[in-house]
């Protein structure tokens, strides 16, 4: 079960990994600079000054200015809030619906498991950031569909993961004890198959949220995700390419807030992997 003694078994856990711990940090330093982006910064993500046209880093501008002398550090903290909410929205909506798909599938078995299965199979067989274009080409870059085009891409990989789980637990003995004293199907579900497959999904979020803020990053890089004068560290980042070898922090402070980020989300998922796992934890 996944519970307050599991969650206590990580926080002892982080603090004897050095690096599980930093990068936990770096991304509670990034969500709360996304939240509290206009208390951080006294400018706004699309304020131009003329006069300030590719400064340095400075006092006024702590990472200097980009072509149009807006301010490098807001756009980035902006753009952080862009692709936190993305990421998160997107990781919610198919960590929901991968789950639910994933455990019917898994617990009814037979013709039920195989049609749903089938869907599953047709979406991961098709290529994920094309499936991404095509949504968003067809129905406009706007926030929104961006969201809509990473949860048809994310959630079926969700619902394979927990299908996988949930075909092995539906036979244990405490399942079947359930069964043979009355417990109806929601009460199965609710109380002895969600619960045990919940580190499963909260490793897959986890995870999942490192590959759909660089997937929203790749969107706005190629014109199709969010659209100018709103900040995207994608979008930040094909900015910067024509003006490289004059200005190359253009260029280095956003790629590296989405780098840093996505390993970051990539560094604590594994960690969360092999804590919240009874087999691993139970030989260790």
């Amino acid at each position: 079960m996944f519970g307050t003694e599991r969650w206590k078994a990580v926080r002892q856990a982080l603090g004897g990994d050095r690096l599980a711990a930093v990068s936990a940090g770096f991304l509670l330093v990034v969500v709360v600079l996304a939240v509290a982006g206009p208390f951080v910064t006294r400018y706004a993500y699309d304020a131009q000054d003329l006069d300030a046209l590719f400064r340095g880093p400075g006092a006024a501008h702590w990472f200097g200015t980009d072509q149009f002398g807006r301010d490098s550090f807001t756009r980035i903290v902006y753009g952080a809030r862009v692709s936190l909410s993305v990421g998160f929205a997107a990781v919610g909506c198919e960590s929901l619906l991968g789950m639910t798909w994933g455990t019917v599938a898994g617990y009814y078995g037979g013709a039920v498991d195989n049609a749903l299965m089938r869907v599953v199979d047709l979406l991961i067989g098709f290529p994920t950031i094309l499936l991404a274009i095509l949504v968003t080409g067809i129905f406009g870059p706007s926030l929104t569909n961006i969201v809509i085009a990473l949860v048809l891409t994310a959630w079926p990989g969700t619902a394979r993961t927990i299908r996988s789980e949930v075909v092995a637990i539906r036979e244990r003995d405490y399942v079947d004890g359930a069964r043979a004293l009355g417990a109806t199907t929601p009460r199965i579900l609710a109380r002895h198959l969600v619960p045990n497959v919940a580190h499963l999904l909260i490793v897959r979020a986890t995870l999942d949220v490192s590959t759909l803020v660089l997937a929203e990053a790749t969107l706005s890089f190629i014109g199709i995700g969010v659209q100018p004068p709103h900040p995207s560290w994608g979008q930040m980042i094909y900015e910067s390419f024509q003006y490289l070898d004059g200005h190359p922090l253009l260029l280095v402070f956003p790629a590296a807030a989405l780098s840093v980020t996505v390993i970051a989300f990539n560094v604590v998922g594994e960690f969360l992997s092999r804590v919240l796992d009874p087999r691993y934890a139970g030989r260790h």
